[in-house]
């Protein structure tokens, strides 16, 4: 039945309203066209030609449950297709009185249980496209201080500090979890861990942090590759901005030869010092393209003293803050 209707529409195309074709006029096409294909099939084999117009016309008119359902099946696909053009297009458009128009055709129990999951992943996407917190990503290669000027910010300005290193780390000594022995074989080798995993740790934390009132958020180096940008903004929040903390390669190399000494972790040795510079110039960089092109990016000089960068740094935070909290 469902190969039937899709017969008619592949000989006259799949037209809309967009197209200049009125409902009725398209419904018209497609019959015309079935009994076109009827008519190819006569003189071979009558009893499917019969077969082919009798089921076009159970299905368009919804004669038997059975029609019902894979009408209903026919607008779900629509509204899956719908529903995808709105991801694609990363919610340029909202095609919401479309989804208002076809959800109300579905009546068969098993369809608009479908249709009801479909909806909420979609209210979910929409729910994210506005920004319901204030998220700041402070980004930096290795060194540049962003745990320590993240620390200050949280303390003066009411954010929640959350460091993905941190939290990869934290997850390691967590005895139960099954990605701790990768997440310390990656961290080893300066391999950034898949993006699903650190959006994971991100959104339990953030999820928490909500339910208590928080509603500022500073992600210390994250994201450091574009899979783990866009990733984020299609699951937590699409409209966030950034720091990016600017240090030249000579004083890098030289804080993360003085944090070796007393740091303990298993990544500050010289041998993954050149390892995470390269990562972060190649993978993480463009991340920075990406952000600017979708809100607004501070560039601060971070080579000087905590002190000297702090006082360069926190009126740049201000600033975003007024402008996260005056689009909202």
């Amino acid at each position: 039945m469902a190969a039937f209707h899709d017969m008619g529409e592949a000989i006259i195309g799949d037209l809309t309203p967009s197209d200049g074709v009125s409902k009725e006029d398209k419904h018209l096409r497609e019959r015309l066209a079935i009994r076109f294909l009827s008519a190819l099939n006569r003189p071979g084999n009558p009893r499917f030609a019969i077969e082919l117009e009798s089921l076009w016309e159970e299905f368009e008119e919804r004669k038997t449950k059975e029609a019902r359902l894979v009408r209903d099946i026919d607008v779900y696909e629509r509204l899956v297709q719908a529903k995808e053009y709105e991801l694609r297009g990363r919610g340029e458009k909202d095609l919401g009185d479309f989804f208002v128009q076809w959800e109300e055709m579905i009546t068969t129990p098993e369809i608009k249980k479908w249709t009801k999951s479909l909806l909420h992943e979609r209210e979910t996407f929409w729910s994210r496209r506005k920004a319901s917190a204030v998220i700041i990503f402070v980004l930096g290669g290795p060194g540049v201080g962003k745990g320590t000027q993240c620390a200050r910010l949280a303390q003066d300005l009411g954010f929640q500090h959350l460091s993905v290193g941190d939290l990869l780390r934290e997850e390691i000594h967590q005895l139960d979890s099954p990605f701790a022995t990768f997440i310390s074989e990656s961290i080893q080798s300066s391999v950034i861990v898949p993006a699903q995993l650190t959006v994971n740790l991100l959104k339990a934390k953030m999820s928490a942090s909500k339910t208590q009132g928080q509603s500022r958020f500073l992600i210390d180096g994250y994201p450091r590759s574009m899979d783990q940008a866009v990733m984020f903004e299609e699951e937590i929040q699409d409209s966030n901005s950034a720091v990016l903390l600017d240090c030249s390669d000579d004083e890098t190399l030289r804080r993360l030869r003085i944090r070796a000494e007393s740091s303990g972790r298993i990544d500050d040795n010289p041998d993954a010092f050149k390892k995470r510079i390269d990562t972060y110039r190649n993978e993480s960089l463009p991340v920075v393209d990406h952000l600017r092109r979708k809100g607004s990016v501070k560039t601060v000089n971070s080579n000087g003293s905590p002190e000297d960068v702090y006082a360069l740094l926190k009126p740049e935070v201000e600033d975003l803050i007024h402008q996260a909290e005056a689009s909202s």
